[in-house]
């Protein structure tokens, strides 16, 4: 049995729990109590102090991307990486800009802006209990500020920020314009990837209007569900 160690609010975590289920493999979660990571609580699976990670028999894997690819070569049930060499490159490609571009958009629009975080305060009081719901927001939107403005994209104007990701929208849809997947024939690892950032965005008033306006982008999120349910 696989143990999945996750933070529940994580756009990461989302994307293993997918793939998990859409390879049809058993697993078990521990949610991660995050005021317990720097006491060492988790060093046994995550020495880094990353998440999701996951025990697999004797085997510790920290970072989403390494645990696709370990689910990949160590299980079996429908791929993640498609067959073809050029296929699979463009998939890491789109992995990639969903786990460092998007995510800095999720990350401004979902906590650094007041009227998001609302809707996904609770999820993060759930893991860090103790700590009074106005306190914590503003520990949240601190935080998440210091990041995403050292990044550069919590640095723009708030417009820019929502004309950044309708422009990523319509990428995606221009991706998806004559197809069912990012990738080749078949789901994979890329539109795991790209939904676990949509899930997270779409927290975000804006993003959620921005969405609205794709022509195909909600079609391949039922698509996606309905294959490899979160």
């Amino acid at each position: 049995m696989i143990t999945l160690y996750q933070f529940s609010t994580s756009p990461f975590t989302e994307k293993v729990r997918r793939a998990l289920n859409y390879k049809r493999l058993p697993f078990e979660v521990n949610e991660v109590v995050r005021a317990r990571v720097a006491e060492g609580d988790y060093e046994h699976v995550s020495p880094t102090g990353k998440f999701p990670a996951i025990q697999d028999g004797d085997q510790v894997v920290w970072d989403s991307t390494d645990i696709i690819h370990h689910l990949e070569e160590a299980h079996d049930g429908p791929a993640l990486v498609p067959p073809a060499a050029r296929d699979a490159a463009l998939a890491h490609a789109i992995e990639e800009w969903a786990d460092e571009s998007l995510y800095f958009y999720e990350m401004t629009m979902r906590l650094a802006w007041e009227h998001n975080l609302d809707a996904a305060l609770d999820e993060f009081a759930a893991s860090l209990p103790g700590i009074p719901k106005p306190k914590l927001k503003t520990m949240i939107m601190q935080a998440t500020s210091q990041l995403t403005e050292a990044q550069g994209v919590g640095r723009k104007p708030r417009s820019q920020v929502v004309a950044d990701v309708e422009r990523h929208f319509r990428a995606l849809d221009g991706l998806l314009d004559g197809r069912s997947w990012l990738v080749g024939e078949a789901l994979s690892f890329a539109d795991l990837a790209v939904m676990g950032q949509l899930s997270a965005l779409r927290y975000a008033q804006e993003a959620r209007a921005a969405l609205g306006r794709t022509r195909h982008v909600m079609d391949w999120i039922e698509r996606v569900e309905a294959l490899a349910p979160k």
